[in-house]
């Protein structure tokens, strides 16, 4: 299974989008999310370290938070995910999969994520999490489809919980209304993470069975057939994110 996720990360090469100008080429058929799903550790072991690096993250910028009501709030909810994140990693182990090292990589993967969309001050870290594993996390929910019925709905239980996007759309729209001028650096910033995020959208699904072959070789023209091939599920993501965006008032 590690060799698999090896391949993934050589596939991924570069860390690029492809131009806007490859919109021709853009597919138009209709995606079985299913056929995204990776083999079901490798989902699993995903999952975990996202909700691990949210729980990590909500505890860490806590500290900058601009009161103590709002800082509990926001130790509350890292909680709540540090504990779904021991949950699924009991679930793994429950399965005598032993997953240390693809939990490492992945793990070292978020680590990059997280530096590269790093913010200045509460609000962009907020909206930081609001953003990009907003985006990371519906991914997640579509993509569990190909798993086994029980562990899928295991997930989507755990997926219920909207505390964590109303707490940030609150706590945002309180920031933007009483602050206005901050509007416009938050919604830049919001549209320089995106880019990033998808990457690792792309970085985590399994490509086998929807890109043609052979495959390119040339980096760029192979990142052009992967998110080609991943436009349907990139679509609803960049959708989804417009409407975060718009419920603020801030151009996606």
């Amino acid at each position: 299974m590690l060799d698999w996720f090896r391949r993934i990360r050589k596939v991924s090469g570069k860390l690029s989008l492809p131009t806007r100008e490859s919109g021709s080429g853009r597919s138009q058929v209709q995606l079985n999310l299913s056929k995204l799903t990776p083999p079901q550790n490798v989902y699993l072991s995903h999952f975990a370290q996202v909700q691990s690096t949210i729980a990590y993250l909500l505890q860490d910028d806590a500290i900058n938070a601009p009161s103590s009501e709002i800082r509990e709030r926001q130790l509350e909810i890292s909680r709540k995910y540090r504990q779904r994140s021991d949950e699924i990693k009991a679930l793994i182990a429950k399965g005598g999969a032993s997953e240390m090292d693809l939990q490492a990589e992945i793990r070292d993967r978020l680590d990059v994520l997280v530096q590269r969309t790093e913010g200045f001050g509460w609000q962009e870290d907020l909206i930081r999490v609001h953003i990009v594993f907003g985006i990371l996390e519906d991914s997640l929910h579509r993509v569990s489809k190909g798993l086994s019925p029980a562990k899928r709905l295991k997930i989507e239980s755990l997926m219920l919980d909207r505390s964590l996007e109303d707490f940030c759309h609150q706590q945002l729209a309180k920031a933007i209304e009483e602050s206005p001028e901050i509007a416009g650096r938050l919604a830049m910033f919001g549209r320089m993470v995106v880019a990033d995020a998808l990457l690792e959208v792309r970085d985590s699904v399994s490509l086998d069975l929807i890109l043609p072959t052979p495959l390119p070789e040339d980096p760029t023209a192979l990142a052009r057939e992967q998110f080609k091939a991943l436009e349907p599920l990139t679509s609803e993501l960049i959708a989804e994110h417009t409407l975060r965006m718009d419920r603020l008032g801030l151009t996606a």
